[in-house]
């Protein structure tokens, strides 16, 4: 700013186009946090926010394992195996409309984090609700491939971040040993 005798006569200024440095950070960004092959968030994204549990409440956590998957990669590749991903991550994006994020964690590991608002009852039905919408079968080249889902779930209630983690994991676990295809809810 120019004064004279104390009152603004003239402004001096400089302006840059920024926009391709926005789109690249924009782009930065979006990689660190997405799981590129779904769309979902991912590992890293999952971990930043199970660990804000302080400062942004979680009602529950489910752990959804594609049961087989490893069978699918070997039997018909792993082009079909993405596909296979691509489409269990559309079904839980479609079932899990409530959900504060869903993430892609693993290979064929998925998470899901709902709100402080959800019920017990309403996030252990939407376990049910997974393995039912991820078991319907995937249609390729006139040929039914079998998709299915085990799920556990945890509701919070208090403790850390690694508890709420460890109680869906053993849920998981659970649901593994009851034979696959379904959902087991961690009780304290």
């Amino acid at each position: 700013v120019e004064a004279r005798n104390g009152v603004a006569v003239r402004i001096f200024g400089m302006k840059q186009d920024i926009t391709e440095e926005k789109l690249l950070a924009d782009k930065t960004r979006y990689l660190a946090e997405t799981d590129v092959m779904t769309g979902l968030a991912n590992r890293s994204q999952f971990q930043t926010r199970l660990g804000n549990l302080a400062v942004a409440p979680i009602g529950g956590l489910l752990l959804v394992d594609l049961d087989g998957f490893k069978q699918i990669n070997d039997s018909f590749g792993h082009a079909l195996g993405d596909q296979c991903l691509r489409e269990a991550a559309r079904r839980l994006t479609a079932c899990c409309d409530q959900a504060s994020l869903l993430a892609r964690i693993g290979g064929d590991e998925f998470a899901v984090l709902m709100g402080p608002k959800q019920t017990e009852s309403e996030i252990s039905a939407l376990g049910d609700r997974i393995v039912k919408a991820v078991g319907q079968p995937y249609e390729h080249n006139g040929h039914a491939i079998a998709l299915s889902a085990s799920v556990g779930v945890a509701c919070h209630r208090r403790g850390t971040a690694d508890d709420l983690f460890h109680d869906a994991d053993t849920a998981l676990y659970a649901a593994k040993a009851a034979g696959r295809n379904t959902s087991r809810t961690h009780k304290h």
